[in-house]
């Protein structure tokens, strides 16, 4: 079931989503040189005006949040994109470089905005639902490109009718994401848990580390796939089955958003290591083996793509005072990281002229690098900790914001009525902490305890899980779990609802 909320999230958010992915594969598809004669450097405008957007976005975000929701920044960010729209047309009729540069910058300044609604938008919807909507979205979108774009490449005045496409999109996504996205952070905003939990406060850094990644990697497929005038093309049907592949696998697998991952890695690192056998192969073969690689790529990063707007949406449901800064600093780590890819891309090509095989030296480089970084970059990485516990925190923040109202508005009447009293349930919240931490050293004692087990415990008894757990002590889920088998075998427990039990019925 949908969290409830205004402007019924779900369907505008499936539709601003759908609308949104499609914005985007246009928008690659007309910048790339392999669909006609173009400036190379124009998938760049984007890409850079994508970094500028994103931390003009956070810097308010932290400091005027509210900002965003008005009017006036949605007829910023619906301006900004019309202007650049029509300077991205009228370069492209005219074959003006700097009017295209320049309208790709405004259009993607605006287009940012929108992205930052839908994702809070998808925050409000429960994560389940979430996770089937984006995945959704994604199998669609490519399923309508394989019959779309092979008809807009054959329409008559070149790529004009595409980039039509791409301003259509941009409507859409604008229109779903204005109620819901603005009511969402509405929502957001009227949160208030930050100052009564301190776990609930999101550790961005390890979180905006990985979506650089990603987006370098999502980047620099981008260019290859892209960025090359020899490029093959790409097969959307192969694309929209591998999607729906990743929905099957992930709803039987245990971790869903760490299924995702391991999916779109083995793509990319397919597509990656067929891309040095394509130079010692003759002509019909190249262009075979170029369609295979550009097709798995696509595939592998459309997968980290939909998995970003999963672990975005989750983490801002699971922090709510900190959404919009999730969000927005997410979006501009991967912005930076694409930016990154890209430029990467272009280097290794640019010495392509020199020695033909420093790029597939690139190539097998960072697939190297990329298992490397899965390897042990994320040892201690769970994608499956933002998506798995995030509807317990949700409920216990929207309970601890309850509970600070409650307790300030009780504070504010006992300061003039009775100011020696305390607040009830500033009290009752207070007595059960001390409560918990007094059985669990009880507890510790009696069973010999050390001291890494004893903090882990009192993590159990207050319900928190292994991941969770792993982040909090940063340590590895697989070290946390050794841990809690030694607990239970001190305490004589099989399971963590026994470990609760025995710290409810410890006296102290």
């Amino acid at each position: 079931m949908a969290t409830k909320g205004p402007g019924g999230f779900p369907l505008r958010c499936g539709i601003a989503l759908v609308a949104i992915v499609s914005n985007a594969l246009a928008l690659n598809l007309f910048v790339g040189p392999s669909a006609g004669a173009y400036p190379s450097y124009a998938g760049f405008a984007p890409a850079l005006a994508a970094v500028v957007a994103y931390g003009v976005l956070l810097i308010v975000s932290r400091k005027r949040p509210a900002a965003l929701g008005g009017p006036a920044a949605a007829g910023g960010a619906a301006g900004l994109f019309v202007v650049g729209a029509l300077l991205v047309a009228g370069g492209y009729v005219t074959q003006s470089t700097p009017a295209s540069l320049v309208g790709w910058l405004l259009a993607t300044c605006g287009t940012a905005w929108v992205v930052v609604m839908v994702s809070l938008t998808l925050s409000k919807v429960e994560p389940k639902l979430g996770f089937t909507l984006v995945l959704g979205a994604f199998a669609l979108v490519y399923a309508v490109a394989a019959v779309v774009v092979p008809a807009l490449s054959v329409a008559p005045f070149g790529r004009l009718p595409l980039f039509g496409f791409y301003v259509f999109t941009f409507a859409v996504a604008f229109i779903g994401a204005q109620k819901a996205g603005r009511a969402a952070l509405a929502s957001f905003l009227c949160e208030d848990v930050a100052s009564t939990d301190g776990s609930l406060r999101p550790r961005l850094p390890l979180v905006c580390a990985v979506l650089f990644a990603l987006g370098a990697v999502c980047g620099y497929t981008a260019f290859v796939v892209f960025g090359t005038r020899e490029s093959a093309g790409v097969s959307f049907w192969a694309v929209a089955a591998a999607l729906l592949i990743v929905i099957v696998v992930s709803r039987f697998a245990r971790s869903r958003t760490d299924a995702v991952f391991h999916f779109g890695l083995l793509l990319v690192l397919a597509g990656l290591l067929v891309v040095p056998f394509i130079a010692q192969t003759t002509s019909g073969e190249r262009v075979a083996l170029v369609y295979m690689s550009n097709t798995l790529l696509t595939a592998g990063s459309e997968c980290f793509a939909l998995l970003v707007w999963i672990v975005l949406a989750v983490r801002g449901a699971r922090y709510p005072t900190h959404a919009l800064v999730t969000v927005a600093g997410g979006r501009l780590a991967l912005a930076c990281g694409m930016l990154a890819g890209l430029v990467l891309g272009l280097v290794a090509s640019s010495f392509a002229a020199v020695n033909p095989l420093v790029p597939d030296m690139v190539a097998v480089a960072v697939a190297f690098v990329l298992v490397a970084y899965a390897l042990v970059g994320l040892r201690r990485f769970s994608f499956e900790e933002s998506f798995a516990n995030a509807a317990a925190p949700i409920g216990e923040a929207r309970a601890h914001a309850h509970l600070a109202r409650s307790a300030r508005a009780s504070e504010t009447q006992q300061s003039v009525e009775s100011p020696e009293v305390p607040s009830p349930q500033v009290s009752l919240a207070a007595d059960t902490a001390a409560s918990i931490e007094c059985a669990c050293e009880a507890l510790a004692h009696t069973g010999g305890l050390t001291v890494r087990e004893t903090e882990i415990l009192k993590m159990l008894a207050r319900g928190r899980s292994a991941p969770f757990i792993a982040q909090e002590l940063v340590i590895s889920q697989n070290t946390v779990k050794t841990h809690v088998k030694h607990i239970y075998a001190k305490l004589d427990a099989h399971s963590q609802q026994e470990i609760i039990d025995l710290v409810d019925e410890t006296s102290c």
